[in-house]
C-alpha cells in the first residue's frame, strides 16, 4: 500500500526475486536502482553467494560492461524493484567526457569490493551480526578512501544531488546498555552507503526512561540540543536504548519544528525497531530518519523531498507486509513514524493522496495500542491523525474530513493528563479550536463556536504571557478569529472590541521582522475585527486603522510569495476602502440645516 509514481520509459519494474540479469549473458547495459533493492550474487558449485546490495539511485552492472566480456555475476530484485537500463553505448560516453565520472565509478568499484569482501567473510564464518569491524592499519586506510570517494562522488558536477544541497549528515549517539558499542556501529551500519547522507558515531549517550512526563523529556532535548550546537554540520541527532528486542530510539532535529505540520516528530514519540537488521528494517529506518530531519534550506527541503519518495518506493507494502517476527511495540512505532514520513512528503506535493495513506497507516499504528493504555503515545497519534485530516479538507475542501479531523483532536485531548504533559494538553486545545472554527465557517453552527472558544481559553491555561509568549500570541489571534465571527453572528459590538483586544496584545509578541507571516495573519484578523465592529455600529471610526492593518498583511504576502493570504487582504482592504468611501459620500450629502 502507498503512493508509487508509474514506470517511465527505459525503466522495467521486477517482482520480488526476478532475475534482472544472470552470469554469462552479453554486458549491453548499467542499471540504476529508481526504487526497491537489488541483490548481486555470484553462483559456483556451492551455490550462489550474494557479492554485494543496491537501493535507490545506485548504479549496478558497471564492473562487467567495463572489460567487454560476458557477465561475471548475476543480479535479482529483492522485492519489488524497478530499474533504468543505460545502454553501454551511453554509460561509455558518459565515463569519457564527464570529468568526475572516471572517479565516481572507481569509488563504486572500491565500495562493490570491500561491500563483497565483508558480505563473503560473513558468510563464511557465520560470525556476529553486530560485532566490531577488523582494526589496523588497512582498515584505517579503506575507511578514509571510501570517505575521500564518497565525498568526491556526492560533491563532484553530477553528483546526483539537488543543486545547492549537501548530503545530510547523522548524529547517532551511543545507544544505552551498548558495552562494547557493537550495536551502536551496527545502527550506524543501517545508514551507511545510503544516498545523500553521512554518518558519524559520537562519543556521547542520553537517557530517557519508560514513562517520562514533560519536564523530563525536556531535559534530555535540552541535552540533545547542546549536542548538536557543540558538533558542527549535523542535521540531525539518533539517541536512545538497545535491549533485548532491540532499539529503542528517539530522534532530535537541528532544524526548529512545527508541532502543527502533518509529519512533524514529537519529542515523546519513540521509535522501536528491531535489532536483527533483517529487511525492512534498514530501509524503514533510513525512511524514518530522512523524515525526522526539519529542513532549514529551501535546498535542503527539495533534497529532502527527493530521497523520501525514492526512499518510500523501496519499502514493501504496509501495513499489509510488516514482518511477522516483530512485536506489536514495533509494528506501532513503525507504522506511526511512517505515517510521519508519508505526510511530510504530502506537505512537498500537489497529490494528496500521500496524506490518505498516512491516515492508513496511524489507523493501523491505533489499531496495535494497548486496550488499557491511554496515554500519551495515543494522544501522539490521534493529533498526527487530525492533523492529516485538516490538510486533506484544505486541500480538498471536504467537510467530512474536518469533522473527522475534530473527532481526532477531541480523543488528542481525552489521553492527556494536564499535570504529566501541560504543553501537550494545550497544544490539542488549540488545534481543536481552529478545526471547530474552521467547521464553523464551513457548516454555520453557532455552538461550534462557544466550543472553540471554550478550547481556547483552556489552552490560554498552559500558554502563558510570560512562560510562553509565542504560543500564547498564536492562541489569542486564533480566540480574536473566533470572536469576530461570533460577535459578527451574534451583531455584539462588545464581543468584536474583544476580538481587537486580542489581537493587539498578540501583536506585543508578533513584530514584522522577526514573524513576517505571523505578524500578517494577527493584522488581517485585526482589520477584520475592526471593520465589522464599524459595521455593526454605523460609524467610520476604526475603518482607516483597519485599511492600515489589511495593507501591511497585503505587503508581508506578497513579499513572502503567500499568494492565497495576500488575495485575502487584497479582498478585504476593497471592502474598507467601499464602506469607508459610501459612508463619506452620505456625511457629504447630509444638509446643514444649521445655516439656515
Amino acid at each position: 500500500m502507498g503512493a508509487r509514481r508509474p514506470v517511465r520509459a527505459g525503466e522495467r519494474s521486477y517482482s520480488k526475486g526476478e532475475i534482472i540479469y544472470r552470469a554469462g549473458e552479453p554486458c549491453d547495459a548499467v542499471y540504476v536502482v529508481v526504487s526497491g533493492r537489488v541483490e548481486l550474487f555470484r553462483e559456483d558449485s556451492d551455490g550462489a553467494v550474494v557479492t554485494g546490495r543496491v537501493g535507490p539511485i545506485e548504479m549496478f552492472g558497471e564492473t562487467d560492461v567495463l572489460h567487454e566480456g560476458p557477465r561475471e555475476s548475476g543480479a535479482r530484485a529483492m522485492q519489488k524493484t524497478v530499474v533504468k537500463r543505460v545502454p553501454r553505448d551511453e554509460f561509455m560516453v558518459w565515463v569519457q567526457n564527464e570529468p568526475n565520472a572516471g572517479i565516481r565509478v572507481l569509488g563504486l568499484l572500491v565500495e562493490r569490493l570491500r561491500a563483497a569482501d565483508a558480505i563473503i567473510t560473513h558468510s563464511r564464518e557465520g560470525g556476529e551480526v553486530f560485532g566490531p569491524p577488523a582494526e589496523g592499519l588497512g582498515w584505517s586506510l579503506i575507511q578514509a578512501l571510501r570517505a575521500w570517494l564518497r565525498y568526491r562522488k556526492h560533491h563532484s558536477q553530477g553528483g546526483g544531488l539537488s543543486d545547492g544541497a549537501k548530503p545530510f549528515s547523522i548524529g547517532i549517539a551511543i545507544v544505552n546498555n551498548d558495552v562494547e558499542e557493537a550495536w551502536t556501529r551496527a545502527l550506524a551500519g543501517l545508514l551507511e552507503e545510503r544516498f545523500g547522507i553521512s554518518v558519524r558515531v559520537l562519543s556521547v549517550s542520553l537517557q530517557l526512561d519508560p514513562g517520562a512526563d514533560q519536564n523530563q523529556v525536556n531535559a534530555v532535548v535540552l541535552r540533545a540540543r547542546q549536542i548538536l550546537a557543540r558538533e558542527a554540520g549535523l542535521d540531525l541527532l539518533v539517541w536512545g536504548d538497545v535491549h533485548a528486542d532491540g532499539y529503542s530510539l528517539w530522534f532530535t532535529p537541528a532544524g526548529q519544528g512545527d508541532e502543527e505540520r502533518p509529519g512533524c516528530f514529537s519529542p515523546y514519540l519513540s521509535l522501536e525497531l528491531p535489532g536483527d537488521q533483517e529487511p525492512p528494517a534498514g530501509d524503514m529506518f533510513y525512511l524514518i530518519v530522512l523524515a525526522a530531519i526539519e529542513p532549514m534550506t529551501e535546498a535542503q527541503r527539495g533534497l529532502q523531498h527527493e530521497l523520501l519518495v525514492a526512499a518510500q518506493q523501496a519499502l514493501p507494502a504496509m501495513p499489509d507486509d510488516l514482518p511477522v517476527s516483530w512485536n506489536i511495540d514495533q509494528q506501532r512505532t513503525v507504522l506511526t513514524c511512517y505515517g510521519l514520513a508519508l505526510a511530510t512528503i504530502a506537505g512537498l506535493e500537489p497529490d494528496p493522496g500521500w496524506y490518505d495513506v498516512a491516515g492508513d497507516a496511524y489507523n493501523a499504528a491505533i489499531n496495535r495500542l494497548p486496550q488499557d493504555d491511554h496515554g500519551i503515545e495515543e494522544a501522539l497519534l490521534h493529533k498526527y491523525w487530525g492533523n492529516v485530516l485538516s490538510a486533506v479538507s484544505e486541500r480538498r475542501q471536504d467537510v467530512a474530513a474536518l469533522e473527522q479531523a475534530v473527532e481526532e483532536y477531541r480523543a488528542s485531548v481525552e489521553c492527556l493528563v494536564k499535570a504529566s504533559y501541560p504543553l501537550e494538553w494545550g497544544g490539542a486545545y488549540n488545534r481543536l479550536g481552529q478545526a471547530l472554527y474552521k467547521l464553523d465557517l464551513a457548516t454555520g453552527q453557532p455552538n461550534l463556536l462557544k466550543e472553540a472558544m471554550g478550547a481556547f481559553q483552556a489552552a490560554l491555561q498552559v500558554y502563558t504571557r510570560t512562560e510562553s509568549p509565542q504560543r500564547w500570541a498564536d492562541v489569542m489571534n486564533n480566540l480574536a478569529q473566533v470572536l469576530q465571527v461570533y460577535g459578527d453572528q451574534v451583531k455584539s459590538p462588545e464581543v468584536l472590541e474583544r476580538a481587537v483586544d486580542a489581537c493587539r496584545a498578540a501583536l506585543e509578541f508578533r513584530a514584522r521582522n522577526r514573524t513576517p507571516l505571523g505578524w500578517a495573519s494577527c493584522q488581517n484578523t485585526l482589520g477584520t475585527a475592526l471593520f465589522l465592529l464599524d459595521k455593526h455600529r454605523q460609524s467610520t471610526e476604526h475603518l482607516d486603522e483597519a485599511a492600515a492593518a489589511y495593507t501591511g498583511a497585503l505587503e508581508v504576502y506578497r513579499q513572502m510569495g503567500a499568494t492565497r493570504q495576500a488575495a485575502i487582504a487584497e479582498k478585504n482592504l476593497a471592502h474598507v476602502e467601499r464602506l469607508n468611501k459610501i459612508r463619506v459620500e452620505r456625511r457629504v450629502a447630509l444638509p446643514d440645516w444649521g445655516d439656515d
